[in-house]
């Protein structure tokens, strides 16, 4: 399949990171989030007068290191105007309100950096660079399990419910609650995931 690369043209550029943007997290048709190395994650909204810009409407202050993976909580009874999960190298999970742009959980547990976060209906689940995959419901840990052997890079939830965990120990584990149904591997370098629908 040939592309023809005319057809792609920069839509736009969002400026205002002070060091390299390490995730982007799409929130529905609501705006971007990205989170980077400079300890701040921003979150842009579509320009009312322009559908084709974005402008920086939150700036999102209280990691005390590098962010990384990003989750979007869509608009909800507890966040009408949507939320945020991220993690960080300061062993942190944070949980954000959209409509104010505070902070308003902080997931302790962690001994490493926060590698992936995966939304698990209202759970929230945390890989990281200490092996381990976490589970938070309500702003408490309710389990939390060794999962590899080596630092976790990222988890995801698939379409059929299960979990999947990728790690620098090459390999891929499908789970079921904390039980591993399958271990993928094949990988000679650590691995990473993501996962998109259509």
């Amino acid at each position: 399949m040939d592309i023809d690369f005319k057809e792609y043209q920069l839509s736009c550029e969002l400026r205002g990171h002070e060091d390299d943007v390490r995730r982007i997290c799409v929130c529905d048709n609501v705006g971007i989030a990205t989170s980077s190395r400079d300890k701040t994650i921003r979150f842009w909204s579509l320009d009312a007068s322009d559908k084709r810009m974005y402008l920086s409407s939150k700036l999102l202050l209280g990691h005390t290191s590098f962010v990384g993976p990003l989750a979007w909580i869509s608009p909800n009874e507890e966040y009408p105007e949507g939320g945020l999960v991220s993690g960080g190298m300061d062993t942190m999970v944070l949980v954000w309100d959209l409509r104010t742009g505070e902070k308003v959980r902080m997931l302790k547990g962690h001994q490493l950096q926060v590698t992936g976060i995966a939304l698990d209906d209202e759970d929230i689940v945390s890989s990281s660079v200490d092996c381990t995959l976490r589970r938070w419901r309500n702003g408490q840990l309710v389990e939390f399990w060794e999962a590899h052997n080596a630092p976790i890079q990222a988890v995801v939830k698939m379409p059929s419910g299960e979990l999947v965990s990728g790690s620098s120990d090459t390999t891929l584990k499908l789970w079921k609650g904390k039980t591993c149904v399958h271990t993928f591997t094949g990988h000679t370098g650590f691995s990473s995931i993501s996962f998109t629908t259509s």
